[in-house]
């Protein structure tokens, strides 16, 4: 019996017909198959009713040829397509095409067209006795793939569906084989991913891990915007902002974060994957880039003449017949969809790389993707494209606006790159061994010669417990440079860089003026010379535990930067030149203390204060304008002062010359104080030296006696007494609750939290508590013992990373802000280090329902 016969035949019991259907094709479809052709003018939306049935016959092994299937299906996409452009119709046709799909079982049907192979069931592409076969399979599938495609994006259910569905991916993933679909495929996936609850596991995809080995270029860089969806949690919580509410639903979902780590590890282990990421990300020519033009626009204009000139040109033979209709018709083709798509997909390609290898180094194998990194000379390849970007600072004109955009906005093609190059520099730099290769070797060894000139003594006295600065890792130079020995003696003085970044700030020109007189011992606060002699640094507990002494370590010269300036030091400088409101200061902000931020950053802050960073962002913040626009750039300026401050005394004596007015200072700190939020890293900085310095013995590394230093101190005196601390720390309890904390303000949390341990350490605990007590701020201490206790629930599970760098950045070992927590948080009235020690019954019942 032939599937003809069904036809003709008419069955009356349709569940007979079906039966047989399903046998002869394996297609179990719907009643459209039945609908005689001449019967189909009578229905209303025949054009959808006609294509439907068009792919049901062709499913049914009927001589139907590819191009009638191909031209049915975009039947189906223009009334999907319909109502999102005035020349496309009403919406009221994709709503009925719609409806008809769902009702006669559209999607199975084109997910049926989507499994007939190349030798499948369908005759001749066309009439014509040659045609590619093949290529015509090809075709088909990929018009299907735009048809589910807008079928998912108009009908979010739709999505949600076939997103859920393990089969329908693995059948999608399956045409990523074939050049015709790949594209399409990966953008349907991307899509079905994004409505998916539950990450996809990498490894249940038959033969993926071979698909990804054989990718290259923008084969693998367009399958990079799937990898971006699996391996990153960013939609793990639903939108959930609050700590508290992802800490529910963590508690909740067992394997939560694993299937992101399976993933990483999935993708890790094939052969060469990293190096061709980086290969890609990082390839040169960049484009667009035209000789003679200095703003990014303009090039981007560039390669939009160009374009419409090559489309025009290819259509010259026949431009001499061409009507004005029929030109104005050209030039809209040059200027559509597709071809605009394709100007901006390599810029798009590259941006997904990029991201995809920042995502790597969040994971749990982000030291070995670092050491990998390494080993590819990421870091001067980045350099090299560093070069080649456009910022904002080098324009020198105004930019011409899109209507509706105000003049601070900076969108342009590519910002996007401009950021996610710089969270990768971020990243890398993070908690890395592998940070010295942001310079040049001649920087390093400057940086190595002001570690051996300020390095403490080492002695019985300075025990190695201390905040020591470890030894830096040596290079292993190019066969082509001349290796500098790292015996050199350092000069007395280290000489300052040219004029544009000199730091020997001279005084003004006020005999009144107590900066103006100095003692010739006495360095000017701007300038940064050596110390003399060894010397001790106060404050022994500090760096207990906090990262431990650094590995020697060679560098190879061949993964630093070359030239005269690295990566490090080209931020710094594009930091330097932007606008105080510019959106580009947070990522620039960002990398630097990233690269600051390690156990032992002393040299390194040095090496920044001789290139004026610190005067730099002192005349930022003093400029800057406290507006809700601002929130982000003052932050990020705030957290890098703080790491260019931190147990650092020169840093703290340029900042004392660079507000060495009262009306300077005032205004400084008044910022502090009414952004405590944004501010609170800086709080923690000074908090934490002072107490370095003042309760210590001996003197700072830049030979200061650090009782009298911090005595003199403009910047330091703002958090010397018992009242400034329990200020801070009542505006920071007072700032959070447990119902309001965000990855963005928990570090208020942890800011009032070294407060408190200070006051531990040195057996204060008792007075702030009761201080906190008797405020009149009501219930200071039941919202801090809660936050203490979610805090426990934060960084005791799954934070590894998280207390790592709680313990780096403060030189506090993570034991110690444990202990301090427990003994805060303990049910012990009898203990006055206890929060439950001062409870008022009110108190107490209130703490219970929290």
């Amino acid at each position: 019996m032939s599937s003809r016969y069904l036809v003709k035949k008419r069955y009356k019991n349709l569940s007979k017909y079906r039966f047989y259907k399903k046998e002869l094709s394996g297609h179990d479809t719907n009643m459209m198959f039945m609908v005689p052709e001449d019967g189909l003018n009578c229905l209303p939306n025949m054009e959808v009713m006609r294509a439907l049935r068009t792919l049901e016959v062709a499913l049914q092994c009927f001589d139907v040829q590819k191009i009638t299937v191909i031209a049915q299906l975009k039947v189906l996409l223009r009334h999907l397509q319909a109502g999102q452009d005035e020349s496309l119709g009403d919406a009221s046709m994709m709503a009925d095409a719609l409806s008809l799909i769902h009702k006669h079982n559209g999607v199975k049907t084109l997910m049926s067209l989507l499994m007939v192979g190349s030798a499948g069931l369908w005759g001749r592409c066309c009439g014509q006795k040659s045609c590619s076969r093949n290529h015509s399979v090809g075709r088909v599938h990929a018009t299907t793939l735009d048809v589910l495609r807008r079928l998912a994006t108009v009908d979010m259910s739709m999505g949600v569906q076939l997103g859920e569905s393990d089969e329908v991916l693995q059948i999608l993933f399956s045409h990523m084989l074939s050049p015709d679909t790949y594209t399409k495929a990966i953008t349907l996936v991307e899509n079905l991913l994004i409505f998916r609850k539950a990450t996809l596991q990498l490894n249940t995809i038959p033969g993926l891990d071979r698909l990804i080995g054989q990718l290259e270029g923008e084969y693998l860089a367009n399958f990079c915007s799937i990898l971006a969806i699996t391996i990153s949690d960013l939609d793990v919580y639903e939108n959930k902002t609050l700590l508290y509410e992802q800490s529910k639903l963590r508690s909740n979902i067992k394997s939560l974060s694993p299937l992101r780590d399976i993933n990483q590890e999935y993708i890790l282990k094939i052969p060469h994957f990293l190096s061709r990421l980086v290969d890609f990300a990082t390839k040169l020519p960049y484009e667009p880039r035209y000789q003679g033009l200095t703003m990014e626009v303009d090039h981007w204009m560039q390669l939009i003449e160009d374009s419409m000139t090559e489309v025009l040109r290819n259509h010259q033979s026949s431009l001499a017949s061409t009507s004005n209709q029929n030109l104005a018709e050209l030039i809209s083709q040059s200027q559509s969809h597709d071809r605009i798509e394709s100007l901006t997909t390599p810029m798009l390609q590259r941006v997904e790389t990029v991201y995809v290898l920042g995502l790597l180094l969040l994971g749990k194998q982000r030291r070995e993707v670092q050491a990998q990194l390494a080993t590819l000379c990421l870091i001067p390849r980045l350099s090299d494209l560093f070069d080649l970007f456009i910022w904002k600072c080098e324009t020198f004109q105004d930019r011409v606006r899109v209507p509706g955009h105000l003049s601070s906005c900076e969108c342009s093609p590519e910002v996007a790159l401009k950021i996610q190059f710089l969270r990768l520099v971020h990243s890398f730099c993070d908690q890395s061994e592998y940070r010295y290769l942001m310079l040049t070797p001649d920087e390093y060894q400057e940086v190595r010669n002001i570690h051996s000139s300020f390095g403490p003594e080492e002695n019985a006295n300075n025990p190695p417990t201390t905040c020591t600065t470890p030894p830096l890792p040596v290079i292993t130079p190019r066969p082509a440079i001349s290796p500098i020995p790292a015996t050199t003696p350092p000069p007395a003085t280290i000489t300052p860089p040219p004029a544009d970044h000199a730091l020997l700030i001279k005084p003004p020109n006020d005999n009144n003026n107590a900066h103006t007189s100095q003692s010739n011992n006495s360095p000017l606060p701007g300038e940064i010379k050596e110390s003399k002699g060894k010397s001790k640094l106060a404050g022994g507990w500090l760096g207990e535990g906090g990262g431990g002494q650094s590995t020697i370590q060679d560098y190879p010269a061949e993964q630093m930067c070359a030239g005269s300036e690295g990566l490090l030091l080209k931020i710094v400088k594009a930091l330097k030149k932007e606008t105080t409101g510019s959106t580009f200061r947070f990522w620039f902000s960002r990398a630097i203390e990233s690269y600051l931020r390690s156990a032992n950053p002393y040299a390194d802050q040095v090496f920044l204060l001789k290139r004026g960073l610190l005067k730099h962002l002192a005349g930022s913040l003093l400029q800057c304008d406290s507006g809700p626009s601002q929130k982000e750039v003052l932050q990020s300026t705030f957290d890098l002062l703080g790491e260019l401050l931190k147990f650092n005394d020169e840093a703290y004596a340029q900042l004392d010359y660079f507000i060495a007015t009262e009306m300077e200072e005032k205004k400084l700190f008044s910022l502090v104080t009414k952004n405590l939020v944004d501010s609170n890293m800086l709080v923690r900085s000074l908090v934490l030296s002072h107490d370095c310095f003042a309760r210590g013995s001996g003197v700072t590394r830049g030979g200061r006696a650090g009782t009298e230093f911090v005595a003199r101190s403009r910047t330091l005196r703002h958090v010397a007494t018992f009242h400034q601390r329990l200020n801070f720390l009542v505006q920071l309890i007072k700032t959070i609750s447990v119902d309001t904390l965000t990855q963005e303000n928990v570090s208020c949390l942890n800011t009032s939290l070294v407060i408190l341990m200070l006051a531990h350490k040195h057996s204060e605990l008792p007075l702030y508590l009761e201080a906190l007590r008797s405020h009149v701020e009501p219930h200071l201490l039941t919202n801090l013992r809660a936050l203490l206790r979610f805090w426990q629930t934060h960084y005791l599970h799954n934070k590894d990373k998280d207390c790592n760098t709680l313990q780096r950045s403060s030189g506090i070992a993570f034991d110690f802000w444990r202990e301090t927590v427990a003994t805060l948080v303990a049910e012990n009235k009898l203990s006055p280090d206890c929060i439950y020690h001062y409870l008022s019954p009110e108190d107490l019942s209130l703490s219970r329902t929290s």
